[in-house]
């Protein structure tokens, strides 16, 4: 038995097995960062019959306690709820207590179609953006208008984070805890993140883990009830959620089972993250190809990875993540040419990414482009398209789309960024990258530095009378009936004035065309003018304002609308802009594979195509854009290297020529020198 000796049927351990001993721990738990948490630790998934929690940490029956699940104090009782709650996904409205912003990513969205307001928010302070604490929007408001795309939101203090004037229903619904089943739901178990988004409208936050996990049904919704009456379902509050568990979906000893994996699915990213091109939802889905890594049998989580701290690796170049160089092989360069680590023992990239080569390929281009400027994105053309995505359009939830739905979002547009994700436009400044684009639109006011965006929720308050709008600002605005006497008086026939459309002649139905273009004009100018007094009215002293693809409208002197001078928008009507990395398209589709030319061409689409900004206010035009003006880039610089790239073929091959030709006088020369040699080493002395 070596040094344990045995007294009185115990063993006992001498004091040198004792120090070791409690060594081990310390390592273990101080050095090794063990976790009071137990873990399987085997590659074999761990199946979860549990028990479910409510809030109030007690197990659910569901007969007798048919409370919603608490995924907190169901799940948080073998997994470390805090540590998670601090992830990429979860954190963002604790940036202000130092939580790493990264790059500029997808922002959200504020999308009012009621009053054509579409304004990219952030809690991370990326340039563009507007924080919610800016615009009098409480984390509340944040997690019911944009909740059914995010995972849940950790808010540690919501109390010090709203506003005054804000909306706050969190004693009612509760916050937006941590679903982790949206994620880590096995696909086809049953969970449906529509549910979840369903239920987040309907401000059931505590309610949407349960409704969505399938485990049982919620009838009613807290967005019909008073944040003064009670939650719990009585006569008084018919509108209370109601919860009614599959009772047969438990087992005797009230376990259920949860069918969920530890790596999520990319099906389960998709949710959030989908972005298709605007023709997808006219049949043209089945021509999409996939990313390259998905073809090849990869999921997100491949490269996407993180530990329990949830801290996503996002996988951009010189990304600062606490997992240093190891995050650093994900990157296209860190996984395609290596990355100084030796965390796989080869000082390489991941699961055996191919090393390119890029012959012929000057190394100015690694200095000057990112790896996604030729191989990611949709291939640039003449003019830059649109996409829909998951967050600014709800994909995902059942609705007749015709894919041009606002937001106007603009997607391939390549332009210079640097490492920080910031756009500039220097000389000798940043990479090119592919971007997505989005112009603004809101409500303001105008202040000497630029235009204040108002509340939309306040904005909406205050123009909905005087726009007349009933569902969409941009329908309703451009809409116009003519009245029986105007029909009258502009065809000059009791009769035609009655007729139908398809019933009256191609002049007659001109005429009628051009007056109501004349009337939509009227229309919208005056009930923009009489929005616009309104909010001066309720900012006495202020200039109103409304911003839109790229420009602004105020109320001129002389009554009419008129355009905000430019000194006073600066910044307020850019774009923001945030780089792309997917769909990364293989390296016969890259960009320049086909020559030089297609970048360096006269009118090359990577410099000159163009991107219009789209217009919100019905019958206002927006000048398109050319790459070239946002890129920064010098027109008259590249003007000479299109010049001289015309005839670069031509030179080539006059080139190969001349080289040919002179190889062949150098040949015959030394041929000819060759043969006098040879000639006169057979000469003897008597021959001379």
């Amino acid at each position: 038995m070596g040094n344990v000796s045995v007294r009185g049927g115990r063993a006992a351990v001498p004091l040198q097995g004792l120090l070791l001993s409690a060594l081990s721990f310390f390592w273990s738990g101080t050095v090794c960062g063990q976790s009071r948490f137990a873990t399987s630790d085997s590659w074999k998934g761990y199946v979860h019959w549990i028990e479910l929690y409510d809030e109030n940490n007690s197990t659910i029956d569901p007969i007798n306690n048919p409370k919603p699940y608490s995924p907190e104090k169901t799940c948080g009782r073998c997994h470390d709820y805090k540590t998670i709650s601090h992830g990429w996904h979860f954190n963002a409205s604790l940036s202000e207590t130092g939580t790493a912003t990264g790059r500029p990513g997808i922002p959200m969205i504020w999308n009012d179609a009621r009053t054509g307001t579409f304004l990219p928010i952030s809690y991370r302070g990326w340039q563009g953006t507007y924080h919610p604490k800016d615009l009098g929007l409480t984390p509340w408001q944040i997690a019911a208008k944009f909740g059914g795309y995010l995972p849940g939101m950790t808010v540690e203090s919501p109390a010090a984070a709203a506003p005054a004037e804000g909306v706050d229903r969190t004693s009612l619904t509760g916050n937006l805890s941590i679903d982790c089943l949206l994620c880590h739901h096995r696909p086809g178990s049953g969970y449906s993140p529509f549910v979840w988004t369903e239920q987040i409208k309907e401000q059931n936050f505590k309610y949407a883990p349960t409704a969505a996990s399938g485990l049982a049904t919620v009838s009613g919704s807290l967005r019909r009830m008073k944040n003064d009456q009670g939650e719990e379902g009585s006569e008084e509050n018919e509108h209370a959620p109601q919860v009614q568990y599959q009772a047969d979906r438990f087992r005797n000893d009230g376990k259920v089972f949860v069918d969920l994996i530890r790596k999520p699915s990319s099906e389960a990213c998709y949710y959030c993250h989908t972005t298709v091109a605007t023709e997808s939802p006219q049949g043209s889905r089945w021509m999409h190809d996939d990313d390259v890594h998905l073809r090849a049998g990869m999921q997100c989580a491949d490269c996407h990875r993180h530990g329990l701290d949830h801290q996503m690796i996002r996988g951009f170049d010189g990304e600062p993540h606490g997992a240093g160089a190891v995050a650093a092989t994900f990157s296209c360069l860190g996984c395609h040419l290596g990355a100084n680590d030796s965390s796989n023992g080869f000082g390489q990239g991941r699961l055996g990414a191919p090393r390119p080569l890029h012959r012929g390929l000057p190394p100015l281009h690694f200095e000057k482009m990112s790896c996604t400027a030729c191989h990611s994105g949709p291939v640039v053309e003449a003019e830059i398209g649109r996409q829909i995505t998951s967050m600014a359009h709800e994909l995902g939830t059942h609705i007749k789309r015709t894919g041009l739905e606002l937001p106007a979002v603009f997607a391939g547009a390549i332009l210079r960024s640097d490492p920080s994700g910031t756009i500039v436009t220097g000389p000798e400044e940043g990479k090119y990258t592919p971007h997505r684009l989005l112009w603004p639109s809101y409500w303001g006011i105008v202040t000497e530095q630029a235009v204040k965006p108002l509340n939309p929720e306040q904005a909406y308050e205050l123009v909905r009378k005087p726009l007349k709008i009933r569902k969409d600002f941009v329908d309703d605005l451009a809409e116009v009936k003519l009245t029986l006497s105007q029909r009258k008086q502009i065809l000059g026939d009791d009769q035609a004035a009655r007729m139908k459309s398809e019933e009256l002649s191609e002049s007659q139905r001109l005429q009628l065309q051009q007056a109501e273009e004349a009337e939509r004009k009227k229309q919208v100018e005056e009930r923009m003018l009489a929005a616009l007094a309104e909010i001066e009215k309720a900012f006495p002293g202020s200039q109103g304002a409304f911003v839109h693809g790229g420009t602004g409208v105020i109320r001129g002197q002389d009554g009419k609308l008129a355009y905000l001078e430019s000194d006073k928008l600066n910044a307020s009507a850019k774009p923001y802009a945030w780089p792309l990395a997917h769909t990364v398209r293989p390296a016969q589709q890259s960009l320049g594979i086909r020559g030089c030319n297609e970048c360096h061409g006269p009118n090359a689409h990577f410099f000159y195509a163009q991107i219009q900004p789209l217009a919100v206010v019905p019958g206002q035009e927006t000048s398109a854009i050319p790459l070239h003006e946002l890129q920064g880039a010098d027109i008259h610089r590249l003007a000479n290297w299109s010049r001289l790239f015309q005839g670069r073929d031509t030179f080539k091959l006059v080139g190969w020529i001349a080289f040919g030709l002179t190889f062949f006088v150098v040949l015959s020369a030394a041929a000819i020198n060759l043969s006098d040699f040879w000639r006169r080493s057979k000469v003897t002395p008597d021959q001379e």
